[in-house]
């Protein structure tokens, strides 16, 4: 290509990108001001003065030396160096375009630069629509219970089975080797981990989510024209190698997201929803909200085909499809050759797809892997078309908000009490379960604070942490269930009620007994402090058993505990009986009822109950 076609080109291509950025502004500081130069440097747009900063933490990304205070300082820099350094336009390729735009005969005094690296990246990614892409929750995985999100681009008229050759833009922390357990909470919770912006062919996305950690994914296509979408690649390039704060619960993927929609669209403001959270599932709604989302399409995982497969098939299927999964030499039974050609193909193919799920978390041994070639050759012999009814569960967005404010009116050792309840989020086993999975409960900052009659005002609960997994076991998959609670409460020891530090867990197992009921059982401990207390700590060993059901609007959940205290010899033990009720998408009623006893060797042995009914609204 010549020098002038190539100004041409690059001239060509300011001329129909620009457009993205609106004239508003007439002087330099008012431009330093508009939300769009304000986005492109990650500024909130409600902080002003001293309060002023970018969420950036990389000087290399600003010009100025105090331009991740001050806006008009890192914008006259930025004007300074595009007239004296020709690359600085392939650096900053959207801060090139704004200002190009909104400053009358800048362009006279800007040279044109052909960035070649920039071209071909735009060029290889040749975008015409963006999706944003919700991984859903990993049972199993506390960092994944809240779901993901990451953007992808895609090419002119890519269907959803030609995704693969898109390529998905993810921001995550950057974890070293090793941090793990109680280190890598820790570190992501105070910032301790720098993030970054990568990008990826999607299908290893796909790979990564739908298949290593079986989770569905949710596409939701956005309306933003080609200006926007330009202006949106355009400042991306500009966050190459670039580092932010990382905070699991604000400044995360799903928060970094919502400021590339602020850069392609100016003025939607999609941060400033969260000043003190940022939760996955709650940026999808917001963009939902802004009306960004044209269309939506599910991907489900490879475990939730499996798992759809199986469920096709009779008792005696299933047994065959296990059993051949083990042992090629089923194919030539009785039980198996009696069979219709068409149920000898399903039962085949569901044998196929479970050893291909086991070589994905275990390597390929070498025997499956020879059962799994002769059961494709099998197939490919007898070639029939399956299709698995796999039914589109309800958009995660759709379900119930993630905050709660709850009042509950209840009685308590013969004494009535108002209880009021902020949960900041997210679900637990009993609210509504539309959108949501089974058997999967994750609450942080749960403060619950009662009022008795009479006038006495305590801090019932204020939970930081809340998790329950219930992982159903059957003859295919045996994961395993557990548990985990942080807490300070109210806590009654035989003759009076202390408010104690406490840390609870523990593992087990659950299974599916019939459809939407689960029985499970763990074996648990307990940690306690408080200086009020005989002892300073109390440890204690224990058991729960569950049963939890649910139905379309309603969920029955029956618990019983004890726990056995190893110093003191106090025994606790508590049966439950809750039943919630969904009024609407983010409204529903909760009922319990709660028999406690404590009996000690060195104290008269006591028991009480206590009963409640509660309202819960959900925002």
């Amino acid at each position: 290509m010549t020098l002038k076609a190539s100004l041409l080109s690059l001239s060509l291509f300011f001329m129909l990108t620009v457009k993205a950025f609106a004239q508003q502004p007439t002087n330099i500081s008012q431009l330093a001001q508009t939300e769009q130069w304000r986005a492109l440097l990650h500024i909130n747009t409600q902080k002003e003065g001293s309060d002023i900063q970018s969420y950036v933490d990389d000087a290399s990304f600003f010009l100025a030396t105090d331009g991740a205070t001050n806006p008009e300082s890192e914008l006259l820099a930025t004007i300074a160096a595009l007239k004296k350094q020709d690359d600085t336009q392939c650096k900053f390729p959207a801060r090139t375009l704004f200002l190009l735009e909104n400053i009358k005969g800048l362009s006279k005094e800007v040279k044109p630069f052909y960035c070649q690296e920039y071209r071909d990246w735009r060029n290889k990614l040749s975008t015409t629509s963006v999706v944003l892409v919700f991984a859903s929750a990993q049972l199993n995985s506390p960092s994944s219970m809240y779901g993901h999100t990451f953007f992808r681009f895609d090419p002119e008229n890519v269907e959803q089975d030609s995704t693969y050759l898109s390529y998905a833009l993810n921001f995550g922390a950057t974890v070293p080797e090793g941090d793990a357990g109680f280190l890598y909470a820790a570190k992501g919770l105070t910032g301790g981990y720098p993030g970054n912006f990568a990008a990826n062919p999607y299908f290893e996305k796909i790979k990564e989510y739908n298949r290593l950690e079986n989770r569905d994914l949710w596409e939701y296509k956005l309306n933003l024209n080609q200006h926007e979408i330009d202006a949106m690649l355009a400042h991306i390039w500009e966050l190459q190698g670039i580092n932010f704060e990382y905070y699991f619960f604000d400044e995360n993927c799903s928060f970094r997201l919502l400021e590339l929609l602020d850069v392609a669209r100016p003025g939607l403001y999609l941060a400033n929803n969260f000043p003190v959270t940022a939760m996955p599932l709650d940026t999808v709604r917001v963009v939902q909200d802004a009306d960004l989302i044209a269309e939506t399409h599910y991907r489900a995982s490879i475990l939730t085909e499996l798992k759809t497969q199986l469920a096709m098939l009779s008792e005696n299927e299933n047994a065959l499809a296990l059993a051949l999964s083990k042992d090629i030499k089923v194919l030539t039974i009785p039980a198996f050759i009696s069979l219709p050609l068409e149920q000898q193909q399903i039962i085949v193919d569901s044998a196929y797809r479970y050893l291909r799920y086991q070589n994905t978390f275990n390597g390929r041994p070498k025997d499956t892997t020879r059962r799994s070639f002769l059961l494709l050759r099998r197939l490919s012999e007898n070639p029939t078309k399956l299709i698995i009814p796999i039914e589109e569960p309800l958009r995660p967005d759709l379900g119930h908000k993630t905050s709660m404010l709850g009042v509950s009116f209840g009685q308590n050792l013969e004494k009535s009490f108002v209880e009021m309840k902020y949960r900041g989020s997210y679900h637990d086993l009993l609210d509504p379960i539309a959108g949501y999975y089974q058997g999967m409960s994750l609450n942080m900052v749960n403060i619950m604070i009662r009022a008795y009659e009479g006038g006495d005002i305590k801090l019932e609960k204020a939970e930081l942490l809340d998790i329950v997994s219930l992982s159903p076991r059957n003859s295919y998959f045996s994961p395993w269930s557990w548990k985990a609670n942080i807490s300070v409460e109210q806590q009654w020891t035989v003759d009076k009620e202390v408010l104690i530090t406490q840390g609870s867990g523990g593992g087990g197992v659950s299974y599916q007994i019939q459809a939407n009921s689960h029985f499970f059982a763990f074996a648990t401990g307990r940690l306690e402090f408080n200086r009020k207390l005989d002892s300073f700590a109390a440890v204690a060993p224990g058991v729960q058993l569950g049963f939890l059901h649910y139905w379309s609007k309603s969920t029955l959940m029956i618990e019983a505990e004890h726990y056995q205290f190893l110093f003191d010899q106090t025994q606790r033990s508590r049966v439950s009986f809750k039943q919630s009720i969904q009024l609407g998408d983010n409204d529903s009623l909760r009922v319990s009822a709660e028999f406690h006893r404590i009996e000690s060797k060195d104290h008269a042995n006591s028991s009480f109950q206590e009963f409640k009914f509660e309202y819960r609204h959900y925002f």
